[in-house]
């Protein structure tokens, strides 16, 4: 009768996995607000702090994250860092971008309202920021959020040129838009911009813009895989029915979808990040998921990243940016300024505790599902969560738990047995 009940394991059961023990986040920098974390090119680690009073500013590390030294530029909110050439570049708000050619250390600000000024109010064009920024083919690029379109500097934002808009037009009830842009990415040699509602490729030759999608729906988290960018939408829409990612190689003419993790229906994605084989995805209250076969199977990594409880259910802290290095990721993870106790900062997780996913036909060797029980075949330590990451059972020093107080659904189970973390999933018929 066991061995009838693995065959059924073969058709229901994936991605059980085996985890160093104590795997955790870990807090490097408090920050009430932070924004942003950037590895430097000479391996600085560089943050910033989205204070509404403007009190924030930007931090460096010269030592791996041990001190943080506040740099001497003025703080205007910065929301995104990236490297343009020899400068990387900081984006905050009221059109401003700092630039630093010292890896972070020094910065100078620079102003683009001026080009904004002919085609939007002179409010709007001096209050304006962008998320949308990034280095094309020798330009600096950035597209903002109030309906003045999308412009490039040839001289690391000294100067700027306005790029078609007209292209970038749609009819509202109103009158003629533009969308709000939230993201530029690359692929496949070509530069592609994501707004609110519409997603868009640049002609080079004259700077005009081709209408790619009408379905944005918020598409402004990206993320490189190899030759593939991998989109994810940052709002709220809790369903299996719109894809979880998508996917394009030939710069947005057509488009794949990565899978969603097993019985996960939450679509609002925050940050992702990608290294080597490895894709991170960090939801905006769902903690982190990792995956290192492109999505076939995923699996959590959110131990040590505050949260709430609302409902039986855990409500994790936003990361809002992820980066790495050769020995760590990185997250800046954002609390509202005014909490207290505030748990907003820069975490850090080791690469080596993440283990790839891996495939099993069934549950585990030394664990299996009968007849509504989990049976283990040595003594350990279990607990079982639900989909959403709550607690929902744990024994210690148990060979076999009753699950039929369990409601129908796919749950996570961690079982230490001789000091080995365990831990896959299961479903609950």
């Amino acid at each position: 009768m066991v061995k009838k009940y693995f065959l059924l394991l073969a058709t229901i059961f994936v991605a059980a996995t085996t985890q160093q023990a104590h795997a955790q986040w870990e807090k490097i920098q408090s920050l009430p607000a932070a924004q942003c974390i950037m590895v430097a090119p000479n391996g600085n680690l560089i943050s910033s702090d989205f204070q509404f009073d403007y009190s924030g500013g930007i931090y460096y590390s010269q030592d791996n994250g041990t001190t943080w030294i506040k740099a001497e530029v003025e703080d205007y909110a910065y929301n995104t860092m990236i490297q343009a050439g020899e400068y990387i570049i900081a984006s905050g708000e009221y059109s401003n971008i700092a630039r630093s050619k010292d890896n972070g250390v020094t910065w100078e600000i620079l102003n683009y309202s001026y080009i904004l000024s002919e085609y939007i109010s002179e409010g709007a064009a001096e209050g304006d920021m962008a998320y949308a920024i990034t280095y094309f083919k020798d330009k600096l690029f950035i597209a903002d959020m109030n309906g003045g379109g999308a412009m490039y500097s040839e001289d690391f934002g000294e100067t700027w040129t306005m790029t078609d808009r007209q292209s970038l037009m749609y009819e509202t009830e109103y009158g003629p838009a533009i969308d709000s842009f939230y993201k530029f990415d690359q692929n496949n040699g070509q530069l592609l911009l994501f707004g609110a509602f519409f997603i868009y490729r640049l002609n080079e030759e004259d700077y005009t813009w081709e209408l790619l999608r009408s379905d944005s729906n918020f598409m402004g988290v990206t993320t490189t895989y190899q030759n593939k960018l991998i989109c994810g939408r940052a709002i709220t829409n809790y369903t299996d029915k719109v894809p979880f990612l998508e996917y394009t190689e030939d710069g947005g003419s057509s488009w794949g979808e990565v899978p969603r993790p097993e019985g996960m229906i939450d679509n609002n994605v925050r940050a992702m990040h990608c290294f080597d084989n490895t894709i991170i995805v960090a939801l905006q209250q769902g903690g982190l998921y990792f995956t290192n076969d492109f999505g076939q199977s995923w699996d959590t990594f959110s131990d040590g990243i505050p949260y709430y409880v609302s409902n039986d259910t855990k409500f994790y802290k936003s990361p809002l940016v992820i980066d790495s290095d050769d020995q760590y990721v990185y997250i800046a993870l954002y609390d509202e300024p005014w909490n207290e106790p505030n748990e907003g900062g820069i975490y850090r997780y080791e690469k080596s505790k993440l283990k790839a996913s891996v495939k099993s036909t069934t549950l585990n060797n030394n664990i299996y599902v009968h007849n509504n029980t989990l049976y283990l075949n040595d003594s350990a330590n279990v607990t079982i969560y639900n989909i959403n990451g709550s607690l929902v059972h744990s024994a210690n020093n148990c060979q076999e738990i009753d699950l039929n107080n369990l409601q129908e659904g796919i749950y996570i189970y961690q079982a230490n047995i001789n000091n080995n973390i365990i831990s896959g999933k299961f479903i609950k018929k």
